[in-house]
Formats: structure tokens, sequence, C-alpha cells
């Protein structure tokens, strides 16, 4: 297992040992933000940069502005998701906790889902960009090292976003009138 990609079955970062996934749908919901504030983002943020690095390397053979370009789209997103959900959805969802209460608007949460998709979206461009690259044995580590670490942030957002939906936005969404977000 790669370090640092939260998979279905397991999560594993260099200060941790494996930690299930499972494990996560059992924590309190200060815990689980705490979690995903102090430690899941900082290591997707870092994973981030070490894309950022590898499209620098590439540079002097490749016009990478439009790959340097969606990337600095998917930090922006990803950037903007984590800033909402630290400062305004996490907080309201633990003021909902306390008071064992459900919000009554699903405005926060979209705000945060809609970064998240917009992220998605550049990642897959990203990922397309990528594999048009012409490789040779110069630059296959690095290109290699690009599509691996696209593909390790997207399946750890994509397995946290469904943790966050499934075992603890829900419990805090009374919308009758929205549809599944």
């Amino acid at each position: 297992m790669h370090k640092g990609i939260l998979q279905p079955n397991a999560f594993s970062m260099v200060q941790y040992s494996d930690i299930h996934l499972d494990d996560f749908k059992n924590l309190s919901i200060q815990s689980f933000t705490g979690v995903l504030i102090n430690d899941l983002y900082p290591f997707l943020f870092s994973e981030l940069d070490k894309v950022e690095t590898c499209v620098e390397n590439l540079r002097d053979d490749y016009d990478v502005d439009v790959l340097g370009s969606v990337h600095k789209h998917i930090y922006r997103e990803f950037d903007e998701m984590y800033r909402k959900e630290k400062l305004v959805l996490f907080p309201f969802l633990l003021k909902l906790d306390e008071e064992n209460k459900k919000s009554e608007s699903c405005a926060p949460f979209k705000t945060t889902k809609q970064h998240y998709t917009n992220m998605m979206q550049a990642i897959e461009n990203a990922k397309l960009i990528v594999a048009d690259f012409f490789v040779s044995n110069l630059n296959i580590q690095c290109l290699e090292n690009i599509q691996y670490a696209l593909q390790g942030i997207q399946d750890n957002l994509t397995n946290i976003q469904q943790l966050k939906d499934c075992h603890f936005y829900k419990k805090y969404k009374s919308c009758s009138g929205c549809s599944n977000l």
C-alpha cells in the first residue's frame, strides 16, 4: 500500500500506523473534523506540492503552462474547501452536535461540496493532460509520479467525501426538499 493513501480498507501516513476506514466511522464529529483539519488535509496539501515539483521538473522539456494552471486550480479549490470546512462548516456541525439539532439549511454542505466537485473535475483534466505528454526514458518517472499522486489525491478525497456524507453529514441534515448531495 502506498504511504498516505486513504483506501477503502486502510489509511496510512508516515506518523501513523495503519488505521482502517471503519475506525473513522466511530469517531465523534469533533475528533473526525480534527483529524481532517490537522492530519489528512495537510497530508493532501503536501501531495499537491509534490505534483507541483514534478510539473516544474518537466518545464525544461515541455510546455506545462496548461498543466500548471490546472494544478493551481486544484490547489485553490482544495484550499477553499479546507477553509470553508474549517471556519464555517465544522464549527457549525460542532454547534449542532452540542445542541443535538439538525441543520435547517443545506447551504453550508453545498458550498463545500461545490469546491470538492470542481476539484475532482480539475484532477481529471490534469490526469488527461499528463496522459497526453510524450513519454521518454528521461521523463517517465516524473510523469508516473504525477499520475500516481493525482490518482492518490483523488482516491483520498473521494473516500473522505463518502465518509463525510454517509457517516457524519447525514446526521445533521434535515433538508426534506434537498436532493442527496
